[in-house]
């Protein structure tokens, strides 16, 4: 990611906090927005809903910005198999 403002970043953290909608926000400032939250371990699906964006605009972003795509339950599959099938 390169490019970006620092209009960009401001903007893409008011998003985060959900002060301003997604599709107010800049290309830039939504990459931005989408990395900072998929960088918290969010899924499509969690990064959309804070933004207030579909969950295609965001997979469409986080594929441009080349992330893997979340499984929501890829921590409960990963947890499984670290503790042998219990849960703490």
């Amino acid at each position: 990611m390169t490019g970006y403002t620092q209009a960009d970043a401001r903007a893409a953290w008011r998003a985060v906090r959900g002060e301003v909608l997604g599709e107010e926000l800049s290309t830039a400032a939504r990459e931005l927005a989408v990395a900072a939250l998929y960088s918290q371990r969010r899924t499509d699906a969690e990064i959309a809903a804070v933004l207030r964006l579909s969950t295609y605009t965001t997979a469409r972003i986080r594929e441009r910005l080349r992330l893997r795509a979340r499984h929501p339950d890829a921590a409960t599959v990963s947890a499984s198999v670290h503790t042998g099938g219990r849960h703490s």
